[in-house]
């Protein structure tokens, strides 16, 4: 997702504390925070940007896919998958479920596009509307 806000990282984190998937913040140099509470996203940034040393990933597990988030940039929200794990149709359905929930709880537009450094130059793969009154399926075109 491009041109990400502080409200659009709140409203991904804030979505994750209802869904029942597995999600785990892992923490490069410091512990993670008491009883595995979550921060906000302005604490999150303010962290990474207070300890330029320090770095954070987010993992979330759908049905044995894991998506994880680095955390590299502030202005985009980029999650990682292994593409080895998607070999048949009931292997794509958490890839859509995943780009569904976060295009819905941002109310962003999601793009999945191949591994690269500039993600809004390459064709995409699969997208999805998470903008109110668009179409609810991905466009597997």
């Amino acid at each position: 997702m491009f041109d990400a806000e502080p409200g659009d990282w709140q409203r991904m984190l804030d979505a994750l504390r209802s869904v029942p998937w597995p999600a785990v913040f892992t923490w490069a140099l410091s512990e993670p925070a008491a009883d595995g509470a979550m921060l906000t996203a302005r604490e999150l940034w303010g962290r990474l940007e207070g300890d330029p040393e320090d770095s954070v990933s987010l993992a979330v597990q759908v049905r044995g896919i894991w998506f994880t988030c680095y955390f590299f940039d502030a202005d985009e929200i980029e999650f990682s998958f292994d593409p080895a794990d998607v070999v048949d149709m009931e292997s794509f359905a958490p890839v859509c479920d995943f780009v569904r929930w976060l295009g819905d709880s941002t109310r962003r537009e999601v793009i999945v596009t191949m591994e690269g450094n500039d993600h809004s130059a390459m064709p995409w793969l699969l997208h999805y509307s998470g903008v109110p009154d668009r179409s609810k399926e991905p466009n597997l075109d």
